[in-house]
């Protein structure tokens, strides 16, 4: 059996969307904390909101993570600083010595009193360690402690006592004041300067590995909680002391099920719950976005944003420098919006959000704050979407959060003592980091191949070079896909539809009569068709070539491939009946393929909905009569038509939308072409 191409696109994107899903499982079960699951929702100062609590088991009260860092950040400060003298390096100080004497004297005047008593001096200085000075000494009081370190052994004597190169120099001045002539006392104090220096250099890593081995005997139980012991009882107060118990309850759990298992559960529980939330969304855009879901760049977008919120949150809730609400979560729904429906958005949101929820401190808040806040500035962007409005996008951003907070920690606390002040600094550097989403949607467009609804709008002005050019060389065109578009947009609102897409599509989708405008009906005048001189044959071949010559046009100002495919179907595979029948007349053997459209059929509810409301303008523009008969048959016969001719087969439309559509568009036409009252 052979695959045709749609086949081998079919399959390829299977594919691609089965990678997409893997791919984000693997980042998630990545970054996902490597803690279990919180069993109970409880936060610091707040009531215990479940049923009493009692030790499922015997465990210890561990020190709070503040607890452990003050002792860590004690140890750190305390630990005396470690100098290491290498043996091999005094010997070659006093080798390097011995040698600028032998230069420095000669036989007749060896200086040998001072020689010997400088250079045994020395040895004893280089054995006691001339401590070097800077930044580890910086700080040092003289009654600190250092450690001298030699060969291993550690020695530990108070920094007033340590040599310093600067004190022996001074007592080796005095000493040569006093036991060496006006020869030797230059010589010696020169052979010094140069050869003598700090023999006992800073150890860092050896002072760090000192501050490690002190960190790992803190002793992390400060307390015992036996088995059947009552925690905490609903109604009161998680205090210091209890929180610490519910924390440390948390983790014993945790530790027991893995000695007991040799595997934590707990996680794969929380992988499994992850796994089926984004099963859930694939699903959904299966079930509610047939057109989407054919297409693999919708649920990659989709899975490839709530991987880069979960794994940012995630990082977040690691560092503990910052508070996950920084994390622009809310960039996956508002840039999500650009170029689907709200459901699509909101629900790949939910998941995100849901996912986030398994391993933060306060699921509950977390949820009701993300999902209220963002829904609304994603509902705000919906209703427009101008880049102009970016800075109240960001406002609504920080003004949802804090307002939700607020009311949240006052329900939990009962007064506004629970509101934490520092988290309204986080919201507004979140909302302003939700401004990305505006240069963000230039990215996709390029990565993902989509056409925002941004562009969109901005494309379908009517100021566009490419829609000035064709109301010049082509008025009659530009009026006709002025009509087109209105037309289109009606039945789209009725039948579901991209309307903002159709609207656009509708503008350029003839622009290939450009080049030619005096060949089509729309831009001729009464008694003036230059088909009357052209062989049937010749005139098909100009009107068929606008759709060619419109896709080159397009590509050629660089408009998107969604409103190309549209230059592309909006006739189809149908033919041109008129000169088709002339043809006939002249020869019954005319090539019916010369008087075909190349296609392809409409592969979209969109390029359905424009190819019906391009065909009655058109056609409604050649009728003599204009009464509610004669434009009801019109729409009726074109439309059923198109039916029957098998236009609509590849297209995702019922054939209820087909007579939604026909209503819609037989009153929009009657509208255009009502009679009015006659003044004269």
């Amino acid at each position: 059996m052979k695959y045709n191409l749609k086949d081998r696109f079919k399959n390829y994107a299977l594919i691609q969307r089965i990678v997409a899903f893997i791919l984000t499982l693997l980042v998630v079960f990545l970054f996902f904390p490597n803690e279990g699951m919180i069993r109970y929702e409880y936060q610091l100062n707040q009531p215990w909101k479940h049923d009493k609590l009692f030790a499922p088991f015997d465990f210890g009260v561990r020190k709070s993570v503040e607890d452990v860092a003050k002792e860590r950040e004690e140890i750190t400060s305390n630990q005396p600083p470690v100098f290491s003298i290498n043996e091999d390096f005094n010997a070659h100080i006093l080798s390097r010595i011995d040698d600028a004497w032998e230069h420095s004297v000669d036989s007749s005047y060896a200086c040998d009193s001072i020689r010997k008593g400088s250079t045994e001096l020395i040895g004893q200085w280089l054995n006691a360690g001339i401590v070097q000075r800077g930044e580890a000494t910086r700080d040092l009081s003289p009654f600190d402690p250092i450690l001298i370190d030699r060969g291993g052994n550690l020695t530990t004597i108070p920094f007033s006592e340590a040599l310093n190169i600067n004190t022996v120099f001074d007592y080796m001045a005095g000493m040569v004041e006093v036991e060496a002539d006006s020869h030797c006392a230059p010589i010696a104090m020169r052979i010094m300067s140069e050869n003598l220096v700090s023999n006992a250099l800073y150890n860092d890593s050896l002072t760090q590995r000192l501050i490690e081995n002190s960190y790992s005997e803190i002793i992390q139980i400060e307390g015992k909680v036996n088995k059947g012991q009552s925690i905490i009882d609903r109604g009161e107060i998680v205090n210091n002391e209890r929180y610490q118990v519910l924390v440390s309850l948390e983790k014993e759990f945790t530790e027991r099920t893995m000695s007991v298992t040799g595997f934590q559960w707990s996680l794969l529980g929380e992988m499994a719950i992850v796994t089926i939330l984004l099963g859930l969304l694939a699903l959904f855009i299966y079930m509610n976005q047939t057109r989407l879901f054919n297409d693999p760049r919708p649920i990659t977008l989709s899975l490839s944003l709530v991987t880069v919120g979960f794994a940012m949150s995630a990082l977040a809730y690691s560092s503990n420098a910052v508070s996950m609400y920084i994390i622009p979560v809310g960039i996956a729904p508002l840039l999500l919006r650009m170029f689907f429906d709200f459901r699509v958005s909101i629900f790949s949101f939910l998941i995100l959000v849901l996912m986030v929820a398994l391993f933060a401190s306060n699921p509950l808040e977390y949820i009701l704050v993300q999902m209220s806040a963002i829904s609304f500035a994603t509902l705000y962007q919906s209703s427009s979407i101008k880049r102009s409005r970016m800075l109240g996008t960001a406002t609504l951003v920080f003004l949802g959060y804090s307002v939700i907070y607020i009311a949240i920690s006052i329900a939990q606390s009962g007064s506004a003592s629970g509101v934490v002040t520092a988290n309204f600094g986080w919201f507004a550097i979140n909302g302003l980091l939700c401004m990305m989403v505006f240069p963000l949607i230039y990215v996709v467009e390029k990565v993902f191949g989509y056409t925002s609804e941004t562009t969109l709008l901005e494309l379908s002005d009517s100021n566009q070079p490419l829609l000035k050019e064709l109301a010049i060389k082509a008025p009659g065109t530009f009026q006709h896909s002025m009509q087109v578009a209105n037309l289109a947009e009606k039945v789209a609102s009725k039948i579901g539809g991209n309307t903002v897409l159709l609207r656009t599509a509708a503008m350029y989708h003839d622009i290939g009569k450009m080049n030619e405008p005096q060949y089509f009906i729309e831009n001729q005048l009464p008694d003036n068709n230059p088909h009357d001189d052209l062989e049937p044959e010749e005139s098909a071949h100009i009107i068929i070539g606008h759709v060619k010559l419109g896709i080159e046009k397009a590509l050629a100002n660089n408009i998107p491939i969604d409103i190309i495919q549209f230059i592309q179907t909006h006739h189809g595979t149908s033919k041109v009946r008129y000169f088709f029948k002339r043809a006939l007349v002249l020869n019954p053997e005319a090539d019916e393929a010369k008087y075909t459209y190349p296609g392809p059929r409409p592969s979209t509810k969109e390029q359905a909905i424009l190819m019906m409301a391009d065909s009655v303008e058109a056609a409604s523009r050649s009728l003599k009569k204009y009464d509610h008969e004669t434009l009801e048959r019109l729409v009726d016969s074109i439309i059923d038509g198109q039916k029957d001719d098998g236009q609509f087969t590849e297209a995702p439309i019922t054939f209820k939308d087909i007579t939604i559509a026909k209503s819609v568009l037989k009153t929009a036409v009657k509208g255009i072409f009502h009679q009015r009252i006659s003044y004269d």
